[in-house]
């Protein structure tokens, strides 16, 4: 009797295994099916969504989204057109600066030479500054220079203003 009571036991305790992985199946089918559930729902409103998307878009005809589409697009070709427009002056208009940079500083740099004609000091000290000038407008094509050429021409300039009212005080 004592074997069938321990084999009881031991069947027992097989059953209790087995019964221990059916439930750890079934709890797993049971998350398994859970996410599933989930992801079901949430492709229903997804395409439920759609559908008051489509709805709201078949309320618009065709045509009226069409003609916005083509208003647009010619909105868009003007802007691209206006800007090309703006380009194109914008390079002019540097153009010119620089062309209208380029004879002023030469006329300062004849006049700074004409009026300094008896010292070599301030001659070379002026080539030296006409040098940098020429140097900075080739490197800064956009516009820069004209910072660096104000810079280096006040100097001289407001010296050559002050020797022209002396020299109107010294005639009156």
């Amino acid at each position: 009797m004592s074997c069938t009571i321990e084999k009881a036991l031991a069947d027992a305790k097989a059953l209790v295994e087995r019964l221990r992985d059916h439930d750890d199946a079934a709890e797993s089918l049971i998350e398994q099916t859970t996410a599933l559930n989930k992801r079901v729902e949430a492709m229903k409103q997804y395409q439920e969504e759609i559908q008051e998307l489509n709805e709201v878009a078949r309320h618009r005809p065709r045509s009226t989204l069409v003609m916005g589409i083509q208003q647009e697009n010619r909105q868009i070709r003007e802007l691209q057109q206006e800007n090309k427009e703006l380009r194109t002056s914008l390079e002019e208009h540097q153009s010119a600066l620089e062309l209208i940079m380029s004879k002023y500083r030469e006329q300062m740099f004849r006049l700074l030479m004409a009026s300094k004609k008896d010292d070599p000091g301030i001659i070379m000290k002026l080539k030296e500054q006409h040098s940098k000038i020429d140097m900075v407008h080739r490197n800064n094509s956009e516009g820069f220079f004209l910072d660096a050429s104000r810079h280096i021409l006040e100097a001289p300039q407001h010296g050559l203003e002050r020797r022209h009212l002396e020299a109107n005080q010294n005639v009156h």
